[in-house]
């Protein structure tokens, strides 16, 4: 996979975080917190997008080496405005961490096995697909809540965003 595949996929990833967290604005804090049954795995749609971004940031700190021992949990934010606030930071490390990759580190592995391990595009894309399944299990909450994110799909990005064609 080479660098502008990722950097679209990327851009694809928090594109659909912010229609999530933009809809997620229009239900109440108490909807946003309230613990779900059946649990969606996470409590809440609160929980469900913590650990989507504790996710996010995780894994980037892995790729670049960085010391991620601080785990992102659902009760360090108290709305959407917190959540949403500490996904800007992610988003902006996110995007200075791709400006350092080449089509060539892509392809190379990392960590304690670099040459049997996950190369960093391949876990580039696990943090995009993980990303996929969580909103989509947001989506179903928020439209409990009558506040569906509309549609969320790779193709409706590239018609919004049409440089990344």
């Amino acid at each position: 996979m080479n660098k502008g595949e990722i950097v679209t996929l990327i851009h694809f990833n928090f594109w659909a975080n912010e229609r999530i967290l933009s809809t997620c604005e229009r239900i109440s804090t108490g909807e946003f917190t309230r613990p779900h049954t059946p649990d969606p795995g996470w409590g809440s749609l609160r929980g469900i997008l913590a650990h989507t971004l504790d996710t996010e940031y995780g894994w980037r700190s892995v790729l670049q080496a960085l010391d991620a021992d601080n785990i992102l949990d659902a009760d360090d934010f108290d709305d959407v405005a917190a959540l949403k606030s500490r996904w800007e930071i992610e988003r902006a490390a996110w995007f200075d961490y791709l400006a350092s990759l080449s089509d060539e580190s892509l392809n190379l592995g990392y960590g304690d096995d670099p040459q049997n391990g996950s190369k960093v595009w391949q876990t580039i894309l696990h943090v995009v697909t993980h990303g996929i399944q969580h909103r989509s299990e947001a989506a179903v909450l928020l439209t409990e809540y009558g506040q569906s994110p509309g549609e969320l799909d790779f193709d409706l990005f590239l018609k919004e965003k049409p440089e990344f064609l």
